[in-house]
């Protein structure tokens, strides 16, 4: 269902509308991510040459979507957000670019994970970050969802992360009792706490929903380092947890004392000359049977 004013009620859980976002760190991470996977659709030498209209779903900050509507403003972008203040950035950011073909709507997912578009709508379905959308249970609707609204010869192409290691081990710490908590609340695609799971079953759910022409591309990414982090050791420490300690802490994995003390270790341990933190990040693309390639 989707909704352009306020959230839903009656629905199951759904930890993207739980997450406590900082929209201007998650903008730079955005652009950070473009920049690491070579583009905006690398796996076409991104080319969007004959397309018509593009989705981006979990568009975050809108980043993606409004780069891709300036660059090809021939193009109808739609983009979609699970929380209010990342579809009002994301409009805010067309606004600001002068951006008139792109558009942002906020969707709620109802007990199915079903997509508010008509049959073979688009040419290219762009996700992110979905493990944060979906339960391990609609992975194959959702896939199946995708291939309804993409075109034959369209593409689809799917993002994923897999928590790394870092040299903190208050840090690492960290990151078991958030994959804890995830799997507490069922998100989790993995037999145990160790990993999300998503990236490691992607190509999986893709071959299997019928996408032919299925590619995967794996990026190691300096986690907590680089532009998309303050200097501050303290402060990228609480941007990195931010999403996630209210989740732990709601789902009593440890007390609220205990999450303090590790992120105070955490930040000491990050201010280190050789500190290094790394995740990564699993992109599968394919294409959909039928017609000629778009």
């Amino acid at each position: 269902m989707m909704d352009n004013s306020s959230p839903q009620t009656g629905e199951f859980y759904r930890l993207s509308e739980q997450m406590e976002i900082d929209v201007a760190t998650l903008a730079i991470q955005e652009r950070a991510l473009i920049e690491r996977m070579g583009g905006l659709f690398p796996q076409r030498e991104n080319s969007f040459a004959d397309f018509t209209r593009v989705l981006d779903v979990a568009c975050g900050t809108g980043t993606w979507a409004v780069r891709v509507a300036r660059e090809n403003p021939r193009l109808e972008v739609i983009g979609l957000a699970s929380q209010p203040v990342l579809r009002d950035h994301a409009e805010g950011l067309a606004q600001a670019q002068e951006v008139e073909n792109a558009r942002f709507l906020l969707l709620r997912f109802g007990e199915k994970p079903e997509l508010p578009f008509p049959d073979q709508a688009f040419d290219f379905v762009q996700t992110h970050y979905l493990h944060a959308w979906l339960r391990p249970r609609d992975w194959p609707g959702f896939l199946k969802e995708c291939s309804r609204v993409t075109r034959p010869g369209g593409y689809l192409c799917m993002t994923e992360p897999e928590w790394g290691g870092s040299t903190s081990p208050a840090l690492n710490r960290l990151t078991q009792l958030s994959l804890r908590a995830l799997q507490k609340v069922g998100q989790l695609l993995s037999p145990d706490d160790r990993q999300v799971g998503a990236g490691v079953q992607l190509r999986r759910f893709v071959t299997d929903a019928g996408w032919i022409d299925v590619t995967q591309r794996t990026y190691a990414t300096d986690y907590g380092m680089g532009i998309a982090m303050p200097q501050s050791p303290e402060m990228r420490i609480e941007l990195l947890m931010r999403p996630f300690r209210s989740l732990i802490l709601r789902e009593e994995v440890v007390t609220e004392d205990e999450v303090r003390d590790l992120m105070a270790q955490a930040s000491k341990e990050a201010g280190r000359e050789d500190f290094r933190a790394s995740r990564l990040l699993v992109s599968v693309c394919g294409r959909k049977p039928g017609g000629s390639e778009v």
